[in-house]
């Protein structure tokens, strides 16, 4: 048997020994040296796996600890921003309180005792003066103006419990209503901390500021404010503040978590602000018998708990491993604007033991990988048969999609087009669309020029018609007008006749009209070119318009631009174009047409000028688009219109080597663009 050389095989077979040689050796080389290194690669990826799981573990933890610091600064940043916008309010209120006639409806009422307000909820703010004087009545009035923006800030913040103002004056307003009835009368209320803590002595930066925890006097529960200023010059007039609750930080806090024994806690300095039920009081050193509400972690009795203390408020983010008894990951951040700590507490076992979990499942998959070292060969095998067989049929896909594409553009449907791809067939298939679009545009040119022929034909035997029925018609009409005006000089005519002749001579008149419009369409000479300013002809030809156009109740735009040149053009012939396609503009406007626009540009790239004119009527109808040129055209009613103006339009504007193209807007419409070369091309 004669071997065949390498040069005559088969696709196929050429495929299979490739594959074979690329594939199936390597592969079996590779198994068995890597059977070797596998027993060294068990043992040191176990101990890597341990380290880096746990390792993901703190990065896990500090990345929790970032996001609820971003996500907790964020919200005290917005109570930061909604206590300035109120301060700004306050600021206004107080400097000019005459200024703002805004009145929530509350009824005040002046007590036994010298205190005055709203006693009761009236789904208000509430309002409380312990020594009420009537020069504060002003104030009264022009503080119900903070209504406006306290009820918001009240809806919009689900932590807050109250929204209020102290002025130095001693009037309290606050939203929602509280009951002020249990406050003392005899307190300068501007002495206390939430009031004098943005003062100018603790404050002198005039920012918005928070308070440490402290007990409301209304409520008894324990809480934190945001303070802002309010200045009226140089003095401190008042502090506005809003109030949230230790409870409301304790929903927050409770649902950061790591794992299930994870715990966590936010701290003002080394002081607990809030904490999860599941904090391990005792096992941090402090006493149990307390709330963990208010203790301080540098007083614990755990010497761990007090240098992780001390690197937490030395650092502002980080995890530190607490030894000893207490045995866990301390990881912290900072949350500003306010300067707190947000601290989450993880058991070491919750760390660990998921690290050696998951080693432990990298030692049993390690094992099975030495048994599938065989199964893998196998499948290779199958695998290069079976990619064989895919090459195969995709070579073969895509000739047949070449040849698809071939016939289709034989038989004439350019439109057609292949489907590209990066591959050899694919770059063929964008060569063939290439040049189906090539032939495209090629067809559509001839169909342009095509039409261009069609429509001088059209132009050049309708003028010579035009030319033989203009003398016929304007020789008996010459006659008859001649004799009619001859009658109408003769003074004995009864008054009856006159009017009838009269009628005859309209009549004439517009006979020799339309005689005159078929003499422009069979006149061929070249025009009669001058010096003329495009825009100055557009205005005086939308002058003579705008008085007709205003009759409909129709608005006529004009936009000249002021770059266009003078140019060498037929004015006669340019101002007839323009007449005709305003007529026609006015003329199309149906009920929803209000304006029509005419504008001129230079492009000068050209360079040429363009003439546009737009209407807001129902557009042309597609299957009407190409015909609008042609002589004797009309869509207009019998009696209307003679198809003329646009036929002669056309001439005009080729006869200047220029076109004219028309187009349906999208919202309704029509427009018309004249193209005028500044150099004569025809």
């Amino acid at each position: 048997m004669k071997r065949r050389p390498w040069r005559e095989l088969g696709l196929p077979a050429k495929l299979f020994v490739s594959f074979a040689l690329v594939s199936v050796l390597p592969i079996g080389l590779l198994s068995g040296l890597s059977l070797r290194h596998l027993l060294n690669i068990q043992q040191v990826s176990v101990e890597e796996t341990r380290t880096l799981l746990i390792s993901a573990q703190l990065n896990r933890v500090r990345e929790r600890l970032a996001e609820e610091a971003v996500r907790l600064s964020g919200q005290f940043t917005r109570l930061q921003d909604e206590a300035h916008a109120l301060a700004s309010l306050a600021q206004a209120v107080l400097a000019e309180p005459a200024a703002f006639g805004y009145r929530n409806g509350s009824r005040y009422r002046l007590a036994a005792d010298g205190s005055f307000g709203n006693s009761e909820d009236d789904g208000r703010s509430v309002l409380f003066v312990p020594r009420y004087a009537p020069r504060l009545a002003p104030l009264v009035d022009a503080t119900e103006t903070l209504d406006l923006l306290m009820r918001p800030i009240a809806a919009r913040e689900p932590r807050m419990v109250l929204c209020w103002i102290i002025l130095r004056e001693g009037l309290t307003r606050a939203f929602p209503w509280r009951d002020f009835d249990e406050m003392p009368r005899d307190k300068d209320y501007t002495t206390w901390p939430f009031y004098s803590r943005a003062g100018p002595e603790e404050n002198p930066g005039r920012e918005e500021v928070f308070t440490d925890l402290y007990l409301d006097p209304l409520s008894g529960e324990w809480m934190i404010s945001c303070l802002a200023p309010v200045y009226v010059g140089a003095a401190h007039v008042a502090t506005v503040g809003i109030d949230i609750t230790v409870g409301n930080l304790l929903r927050d806090i409770a649902a950061i978590r790591v794992s299930e024994r994870s715990s966590t806690l936010l701290l003002s300095g080394s002081s607990i602000l809030a904490a999860s039920g599941n904090l391990p009081v005792a096992r941090l050193g402090l006493d149990p018998a307390r709330p963990s509400l208010g203790q301080d972690l540098t007083r614990s009795s755990e010497d761990e708990v007090r240098k992780g203390v001390d690197v937490l408020l030395s650092r502002s983010e980080g995890v530190e491993f607490l030894r000893g008894e207490l045995g866990s990951f301390l990881g912290f951040s900072s949350v500003s604007p306010p300067g707190w700590k947000i601290v989450i507490l993880v058991p070491e076992s919750d760390v660990i033991e998921p690290a050696y979990e998951s080693a432990g499942k990298v030692l049993v998959e390690t094992s099975r990988i030495r048994r599938n070292f065989v199964h893998i060969l196998l499948f290779s095998v199958l695998t290069m048969v079976g990619l064989t067989w895919v090459v195969l049929a995709h070579q073969s896909r895509g000739l047949r999609e070449i040849l698809r594409g071939v016939r289709q553009f034989g038989e004439g449907n350019l439109h057609y087009r292949l489907p590209a791809g990066t591959g050899e067939f694919g770059r063929l298939a964008g060569a063939l669309n290439s040049m189906a679009d090539g032939l495209l545009g090629r067809k559509r040119e001839l169909q342009r020029v095509y039409a261009q022929v069609e429509q001088e034909r059209k132009l050049s035997a309708v003028g010579r018609l035009a030319a033989g029925v203009a003398h016929e018609v304007n020789n008996p009409l010459a006659t008859i007008s001649t004799y009619t005006q001859l009658l109408l000089r003769r003074g004995d005519l009864p008054p009856d006749a006159g009017r009838d002749l009269k009628t005859v001579m309209d009549e004439v008149q517009r006979i020799q009209d339309k005689v005159c419009g078929l003499l422009d369409l069979s006149r061929a000479q070249s025009p009669a070119r001058t010096t003329v300013d495009l825009n100055r002809l557009v205005e005086e030809v939308a002058d003579l318009t705008r008085h007709e156009a205003n009759a409909r109740g129709i608005a006529l735009d004009v936009y000249l631009d002021p770059r266009v040149p003078p140019a060498t053009l037929d004015r006669s012939g340019l101002k007839q174009v323009l007449w005709n396609l305003l007529g026609n503009a006015l003329d199309a406007q149906d009920d929803a047409g209000t304006s029509v626009r005419v504008s001129t540009r230079f492009v000068p790239e050209g360079p040429e000028l363009v003439l546009e004119v737009e209407d807001e009527g129902p557009g042309i109808p597609e299957k009407v688009l190409p015909k609008i040129f042609e002589p004797f055209f009309t869509t207009k009613e019998v009696g209307q219109g003679t198809g003329l103006g646009l036929a002669v339009s056309y001439r005009i504007v080729r006869d200047h080597g220029g076109r004219i193209e028309v187009e349906n807007l999208r919202g309704g419409g029509c427009r018309f663009r004249v193209w005028l070369p500044l150099e004569d091309r025809a």
